[in-house]
């Protein structure tokens, strides 16, 4: 290619693109690939990537249910999820006697009710994991937790009479035997520190793998480019110079790697896609 085609093709590249100024990197070579004559390559390395980003969500998920069960961190886990909706639940018998201070009459059965069976369910889902440690997470939420229930309690208590009292005491109390559940679950150092880092861990462990599937990718490429003869340097060529004219209106993207393979862009892109932004823009895809 000479530079004069080159620019004419770069100018295609930009207007095949929806948002030229902010397309990423792998969206501009995925515009670069269709210009090029290579649309079915590039479809296919796309749904390639793709399918490796969503294996590698479903095995952080799986790791993390082997090694930590229900307790692991993120709300799929049964036991994260339970105490999650809990500490929400928490807050009722609080809104609920709030609401006799607005002139409401008649809530003080139900919010005593309420109080003793998040108390009770509390108590219940912390003695299912005793002895072991839960994330970080849930023990801000127990904690956050008991603390509604002791002021539903001591509020209860003051704007009730006869057996409603109890009800929110014992509520408190499932709650705070919850709470030290978890506190005397997280005795352990090691194990703390484990399950803290459990979602880290995964990462990395399935980072390894991502990283493994990716050089599959580029293997197949660079096998398939040779197979149709594409003209690889041309491509490149092409690649730089539509990076280029994209980042003189103002586009961020950067061709850092002007000497990879075509594709290595949208592989890239789109097999880091299972991870969070943070961690993607730390590198640990």
């Amino acid at each position: 290619m000479t530079d004069s085609p080159i620019a004419a093709r770069a100018e295609a590249v930009r207007d095949d693109l929806i948002a030229p100024a902010t397309a990423s990197r792998e969206l501009i070579e995925y515009s670069v690939l269709g210009v090029a004559g290579l649309g079915e390559v590039r479809d296919r390395l796309v749904a390639d990537s793709n399918a490796v980003a969503a294996s590698a969500r479903r095995r952080v998920t799986e790791l993390l249910t082997e090694r930590h069960g229900g307790r692991r961190p993120q709300l799929s886990g049964w036991h994260s999820l339970l105490v999650f909706l809990l500490t929400f639940a928490s807050a009722a018998p609080l809104a609920l006697l709030g609401s006799l201070r607005l002139g409401a009459d008649g809530l003080e059965t139900p919010a005593a009710i309420v109080a003793l069976a998040v108390g009770i369910l509390q108590a219940l889902v912390a003695l299912a994991v005793v002895g072991k440690p839960v994330p970080r997470s849930t023990l801000f939420q127990s904690q956050v937790s008991a603390a509604l229930a002791v002021a539903g309690a001591v509020f209860g208590a003051s704007v009730t009479s006869g057996s409603l009292p109890v009800l929110f005491l014992a509520g408190a109390a499932g709650s705070v035997i919850a709470l030290v559940a978890y506190l005397f679950g997280r005795r352990d150092r090691d194990a703390r520190q484990r399950i803290d880092d459990a979602l880290e861990t995964a990462f990395l462990d399935v980072s390894a793998e991502v990283a493994a599937e990716r050089a599959r990718l580029q293997e197949e490429l660079a096998r398939e480019l040779s197979e149709r003869r594409a003209d690889v340097d041309g491509i490149r060529a092409l690649r730089s110079a539509s990076i280029a004219l994209l980042r003189q209106m103002g586009n961020p993207a950067v061709d850092d790697d002007p000497a990879s393979l075509p594709g290595t862009y949208l592989i890239a892109g789109h097999t880091s896609a299972w991870l969070p932004p943070t961690h993607r823009d730390r590198g640990v895809a």
